[in-house]
């Protein structure tokens, strides 16, 4: 009997593909209809999907749809949710109707081939064949993306040119019309209780310094600005009258009857609100008031760019003041978009952090040894110290000479960035532009290296400098300053104190800080300063004992002031002589210098 051998194909099943289908429309023109452009590029996207079923191809139900979006841009919300759903591993295949429905834009068009490229995404076109998994496939697409976006260049270059023939002929284009009007079949109609507003506005211009006094006025008397709801439902303006609007009112000529288009006026096709007079009056009071601008001088604030705080926030240049007594600062924003709300604001005089700035500089080349210690980071070690001296002399001497403009342009070409701590300054200073400045005889007339490796290290300078403190003082111990000689009855009393609350701390551990604070007649912030103070290196309580502290050392001073735990540090802070005392630190200091990879560290006082 012969046995018959029956052979049986086993196919593997097809691997199922998620096809997201995204949809996009310019306008919001017919989304209120049952069947929209969104609906009709769905429904060919679906049967071509629909179409290659056998490729185990199948359709999501999410919708994707951007109603009223331009593809010049990429935020769109259903594009952020589908960006969203291939982050997480939901989507395979991406599917649309025209590849202009999902960016016009070259450059976007681009970043977005780079992230789907990571994800394993593929692009599908419904009316345009093309492959993005082979190279041809690629070429194609690129070419058709550029084509789109010329074709949307082109419509918005026919855009404006129609824009601007409206404004010639007198229309209205600019979107929602200002207070005193309202736009009727696209034409700007009087609105008569807002024209009242208006009138009113320009007759008391008079009668008020400044505009900023009649902003104040309007707003006691409930006066906002226009509001209008967008076509998406949301309410816009409504708000109470401030000055940008009150400018912008007071120059706008459509009350006077004409359409403005760049620097060209146009006679409108709608009814004036303000007689002309009564404008040329409002004018003429504005160009009397207005003050002349000034232009932006860079070497003004020498610090500009450049200076940063130690939480990595760039420090911002503004003024203060009242009256005659006006000064400059470098300050953080932490309220500003995007900024971490939960840091504190950082405020430093201009003025000063720039003299210390520049008199740091100066002392770093006067002392040969912190050059020569930056010389050697980029491996130059047969340097004699005679030439050294000669060259930072030279370099010192000439520093002394210069003006704003040549200190900027140093400062730009040798800083890397300048950080303002709570108790020191730090300056990192690039070495490569250190040794170009000793071995130049014309400063900064040799143009500056974009280095790298080797040439790309820095020198970190730290001065200390108590910059940032308690009550916004600002204070720059650069030098030490005379001794008192006699022994102060505030600081004694107050270091006394100081041991006695540390005393009842330590005897009564069960009792709350605010508690122990009550009975010193002081609030538990205050008692924890007092208290800290008995942690002062052990020759500065002498020298306060004995009365040979630094005249300049007051209560005020040492209770306020952020201690740092170093006692040599404490030393600097306080403007003791640190050669007459000892400068090691203790063994056990949590603020030991620690020299980091990279840097040649360096400190000056």
């Amino acid at each position: 009997m012969r046995a018959t051998v029956i052979e049986i194909a086993i196919q593997s099943p097809t691997p199922r593909v998620r096809c997201a289908i995204y949809t996009r429309k310019s306008s919001d023109a017919g989304l209120e209809r049952d069947v929209n452009s969104l609906d009709a590029q769905r429904e060919i996207c679906a049967a071509y999907v629909k179409c290659n079923e056998h490729k185990g191809w199948c359709e999501l139900p999410t919708r994707y749809d951007d109603g009223g979006y331009s593809g010049g841009t990429l935020d769109r919300p259903a594009l952020r949710r589908l960006l969203a759903d291939v982050e997480a591993g939901q989507i395979d295949v991406i599917v649309f109707y025209k590849i202009d429905r999902l960016t016009r834009s070259l450059a976007d068009f681009v970043r977005l081939m780079e992230a789907m490229n990571r994800f394993s995404i593929s692009f599908v076109s419904v009316t345009q064949s093309f492959d993005t998994s082979e190279s041809m496939g690629r070429m194609v697409l690129n070419v058709l993306i550029t084509f789109a976006q010329f074709e949307r260049e082109m419509l918005s270059d026919r855009i404006k040119d129609k824009l601007a023939m409206m404004r010639r002929k007198g229309l209205f284009v600019n979107g929602h019309p200002p207070i005193g009007y309202d736009k009727v079949n696209g034409h700007l109609v009087v609105n008569d209780a807002e024209a009242e507003i208006v009138r009113d506005i320009f007759r008391r211009v008079a009668e008020y310094p400044s505009v900023f006094q009649l902003m104040k006025h309007l707003q006691a008397e409930g006066v906002c600005t226009k509001a209008f709801i967008s076509k998406r439902g949301r309410r816009i303006g409504g708000t109470p009258m401030h000055a940008g609007s009150i400018y912008g009112l007071l120059r706008n000529p459509l009350y006077i009857g004409f359409i403005k288009d760049g620097e060209e006026w146009h006679e409108g096709q709608h009814e004036p609100i303000v007689d002309r007079e009564l404008w040329d009056r409002a004018q003429d009071l504005r160009a009397a008031r207005a003050q002349p601008r000034i232009a932006w001088d860079v070497s003004r604030n020498l610090l500009h760019g450049l200076i940063w705080d130690d939480s990595g926030r760039p420090l911002y240049t503004n003024t203060g003041g009242t009256g005659k007594r006006r000064y400059r600062y470098y300050d953080s924003e932490p309220k500003a978009p995007g900024r971490k709300k939960y840091l504190f604001k950082v405020r430093v005089r201009a003025d000063m952090v720039e003299e210390l700035t520049f008199t740091s500089v100066c002392a770093f080349f006067e002392d040969h040894a912190q050059v020569r210690k930056a010389l050697l980071t980029l491996g130059n070690f047969d340097i004699k110290s005679q030439q050294i001296n000669a060259q930072s002399q030279s370099v010192v001497k000439r520093l002394t000479q210069m003006g704003n403009d040549e200190l900027r342009r140093l400062y730009e070409a040798v800083f890397v960035r300048v950080e303002v701590a709570k108790t020191e300054l730090r300056l990192l200073l690039r070495c490569r532009e250190i040794a170009q400045l000793l071995t130049s005889t014309h400063l900064l007339n040799d143009p500056v290296i974009a280095s790298d490796g080797i040439e790309a290290r820095v020198h970190l300078l730290s001065v200390n400098a108590n910059l940032i403190c308690a009550h916004r003082d600002f204070t720059l111990p650069i030098a030490s300053p005379p001794l008192c000689g006699t022994p102060d009855k505030k600081l004694v009393n107050l270091i006394s104190r100081a041991f006695a609350a540390r005393a009842a701390v330590m005897a009564n551990r069960d009792k709350p800080i605010a508690e122990l604070a009550k009975t010193f007649k002081l609030g538990p912030s205050k008692f924890a300063r007092l208290i800290r103070l008995t942690y002062l290196a052990p020759d500065i309580q002498a020298a306060i004992i004995d009365g040979n502290h630094p005249s300049d050392l007051t209560a005020h001073k040492l209770i306020y002031s952020t201690l740092p735990l170093d006692w040599y540090q404490q030393r600097l802070l306080l403007g003791f002589c640190v050669e007459g005392l000892s400068n090691e630190n203790p063994p056990n200091s949590p603020h030991r210098e620690v020299n980091h990879p990279g840097f040649a560290g360096g400190s000056t006082s």
